[in-house]
């Protein structure tokens, strides 16, 4: 999809068939955050890097899920991932009958403890065994076909690949020409200097990696929808966010909100909406979009992005007490509080975000903050009737964002 390399050919050809959204927004970053806002069409109010596992159960359960929705629907919901930080531990098992997370115990325990050496001799194990984050999708692909065929009909399935996660150490090898230690030293180096990047022939090396498992996953893409073609079923493709890659001197996805990490690839195939939406959307109206896809459309607060993009979104992630917040329009980017200053790019001219605009668009800018306030002052009113109920003092049109 507009890249050199054909890292994607069945994403690409689905999104030449179906419905391909140019500038999907991610909620928020990284993984926890984002699958908050997608699965509840809600803002996360936790912190990125805050793993206390009750914190998430708690502001899950306050809230119905997309899989609550579809059960409650009469579909049979199913989810297949490796990823700790959407695992049961972390409430997102809610409203789906069968989660599975392939999560162990002791890698739960790196997340919530602060033990850099039990992290170094979990990390190693996974590597060595290809199990828990390690886990190629090959290795659990049967139990998900195993799944769709014996479970009762309709049903939802979740699938969320660690393929693409750092360390890159792609199964098959069509451009990265570094074996899999040396990969596996490089990135250990890597992180070691906190995920900097240095560029020159490492981030090279590093993209040819990145671009193989793109390809690897793009492969199970293809099985997946060649042995479900008698389901006939409806595939909605997204990231949840992206990784750096140097472009801001950093590999990895940092609580930032640059474009390498919210703007994500999105495409809706098998169904009757096909073209292109190039306005800005936000992942938080996948739930609106499945339940529009199967006849339920205004069950959902928010709506549709079949209806088409916005204007702009927003996206924002939390770092301890700090709050960042991007304004996306389909030129124009804004953030506040990722630095000592506002940042404004004009991402026609400028799509690596490399100029600061700040001070030569008084008016946007303007405009700009006032979105951000506006998005703040609704968030904090909906926080407070959430959380208190004895002070339930907002009526819901009094929340609803203008």
């Amino acid at each position: 999809m507009g890249y050199e390399r054909k890292t994607t050919p069945t994403i690409d050809k689905m999104a030449e068939d179906g419905l391909y959204i140019t500038n999907a927004i991610a909620p928020s970053v990284p993984t926890g955050p984002s699958m908050f806002g997608i699965f509840t069409g809600e803002y996360c109010p936790i912190a990125s890097d805050d793993f206390a596992g009750e914190k998430w159960r708690k502001e899950l359960e306050r809230r119905k899920t997309l899989a609550e929705k579809l059960s409650q629907k009469g579909y049979s919901t199913g989810a297949f991932h490796a990823n700790p930080y959407v695992s049961s531990f972390f409430g997102f098992n809610k409203g789906f009958k069968d989660f599975n997370d392939f999560i162990r115990e002791n890698e739960l325990e790196t997340l919530t403890r602060d033990s850099k050496v039990n992290a170094f001799f979990v990390s190693v194990r996974r590597v060595l065994k290809k199990e828990g984050t390690s886990a190629p999708w090959e290795k659990y692909y049967g139990r998900i076909v195993e799944w769709t065929k014996n479970t009762e009909r309709p049903y939802f399935l979740w699938v969320l690949l660690l393929d693409t996660h750092i360390p890159y150490l792609p199964s098959r090898r069509k451009w990265c020409r570094s074996n899999y230690w040396r990969l596996v030293f490089l990135f250990w180096k890597i992180e070691r200097r906190k995920w900097k990047c240095r560029g020159g022939k490492e981030t090279e090396t590093v993209k040819d990696a990145y671009d193989d498992e793109i390809y690897y996953a793009d492969d199970f893409i293809h099985k997946l929808w060649e042995d479900l073609r008698c389901d006939n079923p409806i595939f909605i493709i997204h990231a949840d966010h992206g990784d750096g890659l140097g472009e801001h001197g950093f590999y990895r996805h940092c609580p930032m909100l640059y474009e390498e990490l919210i703007h994500v690839p999105l495409v809706v195939f098998n169904t009757d909406v096909k073209g292109a939406i190039d306005n800005p959307v936000s992942l938080r109206g996948l739930a609106p979009t499945i339940l529009a896809l199967i006849g339920q459309e205004g069950e959902h607060a928010l709506k549709s992005i079949l209806n088409g993009g916005e204007d702009w979104v927003v996206s924002e992630v939390f770092e301890g007490w700090r709050r960042k917040i991007a304004v996306r329009m389909k030129d124009w980017k804004f953030i506040s509080g990722q630095k000592e200053g506002d940042e404004l790019y004009h991402l026609k001219e400028d799509p690596y975000e490399q100029v600061n605009l700040i001070s030569e668009y008084p008016d946007l800018v303007e405009v700009m903050r006032e979105i951000v306030k506006r998005h703040v002052r609704y968030e904090e009113k909906k926080r407070i009737h959430d959380r208190i109920p004895s002070l339930r003092k907002f009526k819901q049109e009094e929340i609803v964002e203008s």
